[in-house]
């Protein structure tokens, strides 16, 4: 499998924030795979397919100039062909009053196609309310909008107890396992 370097990776993120920050809802979305998975997590919802997608964009890119949103990062972390950004969120609320959040972004890339593939976003609650007002009370209802519980798997067991076991380690724990 090809893997991407930090800083090719890098390179197109940066191509991606220019296009969100000249909101250019087309170049972004010539960042991306054909066919885009992202995730709000903090809001619940899962989004699925170029459509949608671009819909997302569409709804908050406005609100790049209209509550002068700057962002500032504090890590990039990598895995393979995956970007861990963890950033401050500085923006002005509906009310006038400027504040500051905090989101982490974790990016999947698809190495041949040199593309984005996939967004899932944390925010804390400063950011995340600001979000869900750009998103409107209506984006639960866009086909390829789902709950992230509809396609999230069913955890039985903490991953743990295996790691712990593949090292000659036992977990005495009273929590209840689902086998």
């Amino acid at each position: 499998m090809n893997q991407l370097t930090k800083q090719e990776m890098e390179e197109i993120l940066l191509e991606h924030e220019i296009a969100e920050l000249e909101q250019d809802v087309e170049r972004t979305m010539a960042t991306l795979t054909p066919d885009p998975h992202y995730e709000l997590a903090t809001l619940g919802w899962a989004i699925d397919g170029t459509e949608p997608v671009r819909e997302t964009y569409r709804r908050i890119m406005p609100y790049v100039t209209v509550r002068d949103v700057a962002a500032e990062k504090r890590v990039h972390a990598v895995a393979a062909n995956t970007l861990v950004r963890e950033a401050y969120v500085s923006f002005t609320t509906s009310a006038g009053e400027r504040v500051t959040g905090l989101y982490m972004v974790v990016m999947s890339f698809d190495p041949d196609l040199r593309l984005i593939s996939g967004e899932r976003m944390y925010m804390d609650p400063v950011f995340a309310g600001m979000m869900a007002e750009q998103l409107g009370d209506d984006f639960r209802t866009l086909p390829g909008v789902t709950p992230i519980g509809d396609s999230a798997p069913i955890i039985a067991k903490h991953d743990a107890f295996a790691v712990a076991e593949s090292r000659g380690k036992t977990i005495n724990s009273p929590v209840a396992t689902h086998d």
